[in-house]
């Protein structure tokens, strides 16, 4: 087709219009690993800090504008959709035409196309002369100038080149985009059309035009100037909030968007609102790449659109970057799983290392043991810590954060081994081979529970009876008498001696060689069981506490780094944290020796 076409070849009504795409089909990276994409999804990277996130939205973009790749982005195929005619009828359309017949051009945000390179759609080794139509990018630099005042134009004839120029000639965009910064912010976000030499966003309340005024009437102008104020003059999180609802939904005739950091200066409610509002109200068939820290920002993303969002996590390995996708099934099934959702598991992937634990008392403790220079000296651990509320969630936990490439380490009290369901689906799920463990489980399972067989309900009756039986008079139940009556129901189970004690709790001989062939296999899949049973073990003199009063007494009247009695757990922490450490630095695993009934990492490990 020639430009002489004065109409899209199909008829020119709008619902029979091709919108042209460009898109990513797949995208190759240093590593080697290519993934492939969808037209339509919300690709989110994630990972520790310096992985190459950003860098990765700057080197997508360079391919397309130039067919280059960089660093982290080996090589990338695009696909298209629709041909230079459905192009052509489009920017007629939709574009502003510039220039005499000679050198017409098609204009608006981000683009400025001659209409001889029009053609150029069809031949991919010249697409990027055209890309500025297919796509665009909202860096973090230059968040907060992005929402300043757009330059004076001839609205409706003149090609728009900032999105406030679009909320000028669509009231019901304006109010859309006002609408979501409200909710934010619980102020109107007001494009002033009386601007003279520029178009400023204003925020406050907007008034509303008397009978047979409009919003270029002087009482307009006034009520405006006396109850609002101009963005500029805000503070940046409502300057960066509203360049992504400009940049992101207000002009969205792009099919490839490149977000960086959406969080940028924005409070938690705030990110996770921006994630919800791209999620839901971004374009339908077009693809936006985002790369995040901010776990707000992704639970809104699922909350808003989760059957369309994949998590891909980026780690740099020297000179390699390393991705790992989470599925959109699996972050479907996180979106709908309450507790695992809000667990911290989408805070680890912002992480090199993610210890999980039963308990918040747990991740309390044992992490302001490793925050000691005794165990990771003068280096700061990049090491988040998460609780399962319970042993029967950790494997859900640990698969998820496997399947991103996150490195993964469990502590478990030591009655883990009294489930076998609960303990061979944990070490399955870090990766190791049950039979290799199971035959040391067996061995202390029939040991234990041989030695002391479980109290049957008449037992417990009558010890419970016996008990009840001291107590006299119409005064407060003795405290005494409730503490025997806990103990007894603690005590229900054979297991409840290696729970308080670990392996001293154990019958002697073939039963603890046994258990230190078992935590040894465990703590090579990174599964570490607590040596002295349980959390209070570590600190005997401590009694009638558990829990966060225990850790509490201990933060509070303990010097952590020095304390004699803890020296057990700042072991127990360090076999953790340099056995993790050898992992991430691709060091062979070293060998584990038993000192003091703790497992410790020998001499020379590192």
């Amino acid at each position: 087709m020639t430009e002489e076409h004065p109409l899209p070849v199909n008829g020119g009504t709008e619902s029979e219009l091709v919108r042209p795409t460009i898109s990513f089909e797949s995208v190759t990276f240093s590593s080697g690993t290519t993934l492939d994409f969808d037209e339509d999804e919300i690709v989110v990277f994630v990972g520790p800090n310096n992985a190459g996130k950003s860098a990765a939205l700057r080197e997508m973009e360079a391919f397309v504008s130039h067919g280059t790749a960089e660093t982290v982005i080996k090589t990338a195929k695009l696909k298209k959709t629709g041909t230079q005619d459905d192009f052509r009828a489009y920017l007629l359309k939709h574009s502003q035409l510039v220039g005499d017949t000679v050198n017409r051009s098609y204009a608006g945000i981000g683009y400025n196309i001659h209409h001889k390179h029009v053609a150029y759609f069809d031949t991919q080794d010249n697409q990027h002369t055209v890309a500025g139509f297919f796509q665009t990018r909202l860096a973090t630099e230059n968040r907060i100038t992005s929402s300043n005042p757009a330059g004076a134009i001839s609205l409706h004839q003149d090609p728009p080149s900032h999105p406030i120029h679009l909320l000028l000639m669509d009231p019901k965009l304006s109010e859309k985009i006002s609408g979501f910064f409200r909710h934010a912010f619980g102020k109107d976000l007001i494009p002033f059309r009386a601007g003279g030499g520029s178009f400023p966003l204003y925020v406050g309340e907007k008034p509303f035009p008397a009978v047979g005024e409009d919003e270029l009437s002087k009482a307009f102008v006034e009520a405006l100037l006396a109850s609002a104020v101009r963005l500029e003059q805000q503070g940046d999180g409502m300057r960066s909030f509203a360049a992504v609802l400009l940049y992101v939904l207000a002009a969205d005739n792009h099919s490839i968007q490149f977000l960086d950091e959406p969080e940028a200066f924005l409070h938690p409610p705030q990110a996770r609102l921006i994630g919800e509002y791209i999620a839901r109200e971004r374009r339908a068939k077009s693809q936006l790449f985002l790369a995040t820290h901010s776990t707000d920002v992704l639970d809104g993303l699922i909350s808003g659109g989760g059957n369309k969002v994949r998590i891909i996590r980026i780690q740099r390995d020297g000179e390699v970057n390393r991705v790992k996708e989470l599925s959109k099934e699996k972050t479907a099934a996180i979106a709908n799983d309450t507790l695992l959702r809000y667990s911290g598991v989408f805070s680890g992937i912002f992480y090199e290392h993610v210890v999980i634990c039963e308990s918040d008392a747990d991740c309390l403790f044992y992490s302001s043991i490793l925050k000691t220079k005794a165990v990771s000296g003068d280096q700061r651990a990049d090491v988040l810590f998460i609780h399962s509320a319970g042993k029967h969630r950790m494997a859900n936990l640990a698969a998820t954060l496997r399947e991103l490439d996150v490195p993964v380490s469990v502590i478990a009290d030591s009655d883990l081994l009294n489930d076998e369901g609960t303990f061979r689906n944990l070490v399955e799920q870090l990766g190791g081979v049950w039979d290799e463990f199971q035959g040391s489980w067996k061995a202390i399972k029939s040991s234990v529970e041989t030695r002391r067989p479980p109290m049957n309900a008449e037992q417990v009756s009558k010890s419970v009876a016996t008990e009840l039986a001291k107590v006299e008079g119409i005064g407060q139940f003795p405290k005494t008498a409730e503490l025997a009556i806990k103990r007894i129901f603690k005590s229900l189970s054979p297991w409840d001696d290696i729970k308080r004690a670990g392996r001293a709790g154990l019958p002697t001989g073939q039963t603890v060689k046994h258990w230190d062939t078992l935590t040894k296999k465990c703590a090579e899949t990174s599964l570490w069981i607590v040596p002295v049973g349980e959390l209070e073990g570590f600190c005997r003199s401590i009694d009638g506490r558990h829990g966060p009063g225990f850790v509490a007494k201990i933060l509070e009247e303990r010097i952590l780094e020095t304390d004699e009695e803890l020296s057990e757990a700042r072991k127990f922490v360090s076999a953790i944290w340099t056995a993790a450490r050898n992992k991430t630095e691709n060091k062979p695993s070293v060998p584990l020796m038993e000192q003091d009934n703790v497992l410790v990492v020998a001499d020379g490990a590192g």
